[in-house]
């Protein structure tokens, strides 16, 4: 372990209270991207919170979207780091939050103890700022980073980095200075156990929809009284059919050509680490908080877990047409539509997706649907455990006395192929002490305290500053 982290833990300790005011002044500042609240706004304090801690250069990038924030810190050091980061959020409407989600009230929440309660709080506005917190404490403590750093904070991650790929082509020639890209996160779960994801999903998500106007039948410009339905077809139901056409009875098999052609089976490595990881894995745990009695065909262990981590999916995110408030109203709607999205797993390709669904449609009678792109969607990426920069960050977690359970990738998305494809190739890491959770919810929440079975703040502080180093010596 460096020489300087014993006097830079000691600060992190100090700081602590100062520390957790830069989260909420984060926190504050709404940026809501699904409704764009405040983007700009916080953007523009992501910028000058990069200036605070002595980057050399900070810079709101635009784009046809949102604005990345673009910064670079220059310590001379042999190794750059990349830091990916998020500075939106979902909205905060939901009913039940125990403070205003935009207050950033510490409250006592058992088992936990002191916690952080406001939107972005997990993600990832309260891990982005202890990271800001970290680099500002190594520099007052020992006169320099031991690595370099380029940040990219975008504000469109909760809309599947649509424009993100501008920015990419545009400042390709710096981001290529990078070894690696670092995402710093709290990955412990509500027991304090750390969960190190060695890869992401890949998704596309889209939106189907069935007109009476499109289909020639049917009503084609509003609804109407639904007596009607003895002698007028109904787009609902044609559109029902559409849906059903895609995917075995139970919904659980996908039906369309060429879906499973390109998926890679889990490999050697992938199989060693579900071995390792069903020691630990805790699948009581997980439907308790899921709220599930059980997984697909009651399957348990490695086998669940096969189908959690390397199946890609097609899941209906919401469907929508005609009368749904309260009360009776009898009607034959015009029109209905359904939000999609498909997870990818290795060797799928965004870009095969929707074709392959328009194919299947047509061949299945169905022309008159609808595609609509919601989101440009990415790739899957994956890393190997045996990278010397995954190494680096789970010797990290375990200098701090945990023992990290390692998952061959997470069943959700993040835009690493963006980074890690060509032509930035660049291998990327995920993690570091401390837990958060309830994103995209009411009470979403940062542990601040380390009272409770988890890290609170300064864990998760000091995991950064030591990832840092290590990433530095590998």
């Amino acid at each position: 372990m460096d020489t300087h982290l014993p006097r830079i833990f000691e600060a992190i300790n100090a700081r602590y209270e100062n520390h957790i005011r830069r989260i909420q002044r984060l926190i504050r500042q709404p940026s809501v991207s699904p409704l764009n609240i405040g983007v700009r706004d916080c953007a523009e304090l992501v910028k000058d919170m990069f200036l605070e801690i002595g980057c050399s250069e900070a810079k709101l990038v635009e784009t046809s979207g949102n604005p990345v924030v673009f910064a670079k810190y220059n310590a001379n050091a042999e190794k750059t780091i990349l830091i990916y980061m998020m500075y939106d959020t979902m909205p905060a409407d939901e009913e039940g939050w125990l403070a205003p989600p935009f207050e950033g009230r510490v409250i006592n929440m058992p088992p936990f103890g002191d916690t952080l309660v406001a939107r972005g709080a997990t993600n990832t506005k309260g891990p982005l700022a202890a990271f800001l917190n970290v680099v500002e404490t190594i520099k007052d403590v020992a006169g320099e980073l031991p690595v370099n750093l380029i940040f990219v904070a975008e504000g469109e991650e909760e809309l599947g980095s649509r424009h993100l790929p501008e920015f990419l082509e545009k400042y390709q020639n710096e981001l290529k200075k990078a070894d690696l890209l670092y995402f710093p996160t709290a990955a412990e779960n509500r027991k304090g156990k750390p969960i190190i994801h060695l890869g992401v999903k890949g998704i596309v998500y889209f939106e189907l929809e069935l007109s009476g106007e499109k289909w020639g039948k049917g009503p084609t410009k509003f609804g109407i009284h639904g007596s009607n339905k003895a002698w007028v077809d109904s787009p609902v139901w044609r559109f029902i059919h559409a849906l059903s056409s895609m995917t075995s009875e139970d919904g659980n098999k996908v039906l369309i050509d060429g879906f499973y052609d390109k998926v890679a089976v889990p490999n050697e490595e992938d199989e060693y680490l579900l071995k390792e990881l069903e020691k630990t894995f805790d699948e009581e745990a997980i439907k308790e908080q899921l709220k599930i009695k059980e997984f697909i065909e009651g399957k348990h262990g490695i086998e669940a877990l096969k189908l959690y981590l390397f199946s890609p999916t097609l899941n209906i995110d919401g469907i929508w047409g005609g009368y749904i408030q309260e009360g009776t109203k009898t009607l034959l709607p015009h029109k209905i539509t359904a939000k999609m999205d498909v997870r990818l797993v290795p060797n799928m390709q965004a870009k095969d997706v929707l074709p392959m669904i328009r194919r299947h449609l047509d061949k299945a009678g169905f022309k008159e649907v609808e595609i609509r792109m919601l989101e440009v969607g990415y790739n899957p990426a994956r890393m190997s455990y045996k990278d010397k920069y995954v190494q680096a960050l789970l010797k990290s977690i375990e200098q701090l006395g945990k023992k990290p359970e390692i998952w061959p990738t997470l069943a959700g998305s993040a835009p690493f192929s963006m980074f890690h494809d060509p032509p930035l190739n660049l291998p990327f890491i995920v993690g570091g002490l401390g837990h958060g959770g309830l994103a995209h919810s009411p009470n979403e929440y940062l542990v601040i305290g380390e009272d409770g079975p988890t890290g609170g703040l300064r864990s998760m502080e000091k995991s950064f500053a030591l990832i840092l180093y290590n990433i530095a010596e590998a």
